[in-house]
């Protein structure tokens, strides 16, 4: 698959999914995997949650990450799906999600996508909005899993 193939393909992954799993680092340095929905926008992959919980506190406290955002759906046991490393941003309390250029087809159940200015997101500023820019991304793709 030639470079071109694969950045469309990964693109097209992460413009309907949002299906995803962040990998960050406690307080003494060991990793753990949180499921949580994402959204891609041309800057980066946007995930919103309560500043209280671990994954908001991991990614302040050490803001390298890992994204994976998979292909919903039914399918093959071992879904594709893109990698995406970076340094997750803590946003402004008062930040909104650029308007997305494609709907994500799925969404995880009782997730809307984001509406710009929806109270919804923010929760009187108890959850914020995290950003990982989309430098680092890697095509995930196992030879039996269906496209």
């Amino acid at each position: 698959m030639d470079s071109r193939e694969w950045s469309e393909r990964a693109h097209a992954i992460l413009q309907a999914g949002t299906r995803g799993f962040v990998a960050t680092r406690t307080a003494a340095g060991g990793a753990v995997v949180h499921p949580i929905s994402v959204f891609h926008r041309e800057d980066g992959l946007w995930m919103n949650t309560y500043l209280k919980s671990a994954k908001a506190r991991n990614m302040i406290r050490h803001p390298a990450v890992a994204v994976v955002v998979v292909v919903s759906g039914e399918g093959a046991p071992r879904p594709s799906g893109v990698l995406v490393r970076g340094r997750a941003e803590l946003l402004a309390e008062d930040a909104d999600p650029p308007p997305a250029t494609v709907e994500p087809t799925y969404l995880l159940p009782g997730v809307t996508a984001p509406v710009p200015g929806d109270p919804i997101w923010s929760l009187g500023g108890r959850r914020r909005w995290f950003r990982v820019p989309l430098t680092d991304v890697t095509l995930l793709e196992a030879s039996d899993a269906q496209a």
